[in-house]
């Protein structure tokens, strides 16, 4: 394990979006390994169970809701990994493992434990290990799981990809204290996620995340609402924030 890993920011990252660094618990409700669900059958009893276990109204429902807690668990970390602390980490999706811990009092979504992470400096060459990076976080492994997804639940890739981008578009919002280099950094990984890589780095035609952005004092920037629903309404008794079903005066009593 790179001695990366074992610094307060990636414990600081770890510890924001609930990664347990090894295996799942032993009295966990339900783990299952993120690259099991590349298989079509387990993705399917998986989803079935999540959508009971979360009272989802259907698969499409629970694969939405479960996109979004896997672009906060896995996706955000590296990429924020990536941008802000200059590391390539490596979480390889067949020792990552989605987990429900015995309590249920926090969430019935799951969490996420880690075993056998690598990191990797990107501060020489830092532009062809970024495409190295990108390529190797969606193409090699979020994007096949993502189109099993699509696949037994019957929900578009397009909801899918937003679900992903609502979680990175944040990270890049910047902060009053960062540094202009910092926001310079910000956006040129912005924009290289979102504009410049190509299809193939997310093993699609094109780039899945170019028609979630706009154009802000000619730097890209995440649009500040969905173009297609999550269906996050379907569990809740209100709409998310940025869901386009409904107007902006609405919007503005949301809590």
């Amino acid at each position: 394990m790179s001695g990366y890993l074992s610094t307060d920011l990636w414990r600081q990252t770890a510890d924001k979006h609930s990664i347990l660094l090894g295996k799942p618990p032993e009295n966990c409700v339900r783990a299952v390994a993120l690259h099991e669900l590349y298989e079509e059958d387990a993705c399917r009893a998986y989803i079935d169970w999540f959508r009971q276990y979360i009272d989802a109204p259907d698969r499409r429902v629970a694969a939405s809701m479960l996109a979004k807690r896997i672009g906060y668990l896995w996706t955000a970390p590296l990429v924020t990994a990536m941008t802000f602390h200059h590391q390539h980490v490596s979480l390889e999706l067949r020792d990552s493992f989605l987990y429900h811990p015995a309590d249920e009092s926090v969430t019935r979504f799951p969490f996420l434990a880690a075993d056998g992470l690598r990191a990797e400096a990107l501060t020489h060459d830092r532009e062809r290990k970024r495409e190295k990076a990108v390529a190797d976080m969606f193409a090699s492994q979020l994007t096949p799981l993502l189109k099993t997804l699509s696949k037994v639940s019957a929900l578009p890739m397009s909801i899918l990809w937003e679900n992903i981008m609502v979680r990175i578009g944040p990270l890049y919002t910047p902060d009053a204290d960062d540094s202009e280099q910092e926001i310079r950094q910000a956006r040129s990984d912005f924009a290289y996620l979102t504009q410049e890589a190509p299809g193939q780095a997310f093993d699609e035609r094109k780039n899945p995340l170019t028609r979630f952005t706009t154009c802000e004092n000619e730097f890209p920037v995440a649009k500040s609402e969905r173009i297609t629903c999550c269906f996050y309404y379907q569990m809740s008794d209100e709409y998310c924030r940025k869901c386009p079903k409904i107007d902006t005066e609405n919007k503005s009593q949301l809590k």
